[in-house]
């Protein structure tokens, strides 16, 4: 699984690199390891070679296993630098693993390409796996060898499946986005697919049994339970996805609000006006840079007879350097969020790129206030 890139303070234990990028062993994956050395262990003993044999072998499944898992994390992360996008890390989890890159400026093509190289790597290590097989002659090597390619070509085939948050649902989001133009559809019809994956995923196995004529075991209900219900999350989350990128497709100018920039020196008698209409007045410094907006409260508290003598830098509320932000004149309201998320900014100057001309100011008010009726709209469809 390949998602975007997001700030976090603990990823796991580092266990390598690849091509400069981390990776890292999180730190559920012992829990999925633990699993497998007690679900299988049992099952791989043999009478003859002592009670320990079947946990060792067990073991061994479960260290392939996570070489399984970072081969198809790095054929992502290799797709990805491929394409131009920087990747940050690579994590093998409790569910799989995920590798993680800036997909800020991506496209459909980009998108399916990332995604289906990672099950296409497990497919080709099953066939290199089994071909391995075929030549050893010792009884426990063949049969770790065995689950190997039989896991991989499992985990390759069951990744393909169209609904995300599998590689598949990234496939389809991709062609739905190539062909209606909209990024926000593509996560909206994967995730929905996805929602289906997970309810398929539960009614295969446990009515499987029924049909063979025997009772559903505890592993038969509890093993593919847990794996719809991280299915159904993914799914959940593409599907909110999707509506939040439909809902800021819009023109980022479309929510900016009016915004006067005038010199810190000027009087504040000059800006009452302003203020009054409720426009936004933002002090500049002596070279026209943005410094802070004028605060209405502080304002309104100046005396009328001090008003005339009183520079608006003196009630204004300071921003930092980054809040003035560029941007084209076709930018969508993802472009400025996306931005004013990765500063931190809850207010932020707009200028046009090419003409640095100030276009407005945006708030995370106006904002939030813009997508939360968009998507109260589209709720109630």
């Amino acid at each position: 699984m390949s998602t975007p890139a997001r700030p976090s303070a603990a990823h796991g234990w580092r266990i390598g690199s690849l091509a400069g990028t981390p990776v890292y062993l999180g730190r559920s994956w012992p829990v999925i390891a633990a699993l497998i050395i007690v679900v299988f262990g049992p099952n791989l003993a043999r009478p003859d070679r002592g009670p320990s044999y079947g946990y060792l072998l067990a073991a061994g499944y479960a260290v392939l296993l996570l070489v399984s898992v970072l081969v198809h994390e790095a054929a992502h992360a290799v797709a990805a630098r491929w394409r131009g996008h920087p990747v940050s890390r690579i994590v093998a989890d409790v569910w799989g693993g995920h590798t993680v890159y800036d997909a800020t400026r991506t496209s459909p093509t980009t998108t399916a390409i990332v995604a289906v190289v990672g099950p296409l790597s497990n497919l080709a290590l099953a066939a290199v796996v089994w071909g391995v097989h075929g030549l050893t002659s010792n009884e426990t090597a063949q049969t770790l060898l065995g689950i190997v390619a039989v896991a991989n070509l499992l985990v390759g085939l069951f990744n393909l499946l169209p609904g995300l948050p599998l590689d598949g649902g990234q496939i389809v989001s991709a062609l739905v986005w190539r062909a209606t133009g909209s990024r926000g559809r593509g996560l909206v019809a994967a995730g929905w697919l996805g929602r289906v994956v997970a309810v398929l995923t539960v009614a295969w196995f446990a009515l499987r049994p029924l049909v063979e004529g025997r009772a559903p075991d505890l592993f038969d209900v509890v093993w593919p339970v847990a794996i719809a219900f991280f299915l159904w999350q993914g799914a959940t989350g593409a599907v909110r996805a999707g509506h939040i990128h439909v809902a800021t497709a819009g023109r980022a100018r479309d929510v900016l609000e009016p915004l006067s920039l005038i010199a810190g020196t000027t009087p504040l008698s000059d800006v009452d006006a302003a203020l009054s209409a409720g426009v936004w007045v933002a002090a500049a410094d002596p070279a026209g840079w943005p410094l802070g907006v004028v605060d209405g409260d502080s304002a309104a508290a100046v005396p009328e007879e001090a008003r005339g003598r009183t520079a608006i830098a003196s009630v204004t509320v300071a921003q930092p350097a980054a809040w003035v932000v560029s941007l084209p004149a076709d930018a969508v309201l993802t472009d400025l969020i996306r931005l004013m998320s990765e500063r931190e900014l809850s207010l932020a100057v707009v200028v046009d790129e090419q003409t640095r001309d100030v276009q407005g100011l945006a708030t995370a008010d106006r904002i939030n206030a813009v997508v939360g009726a968009e998507l109260g709209r589209r709720g109630r469809r």
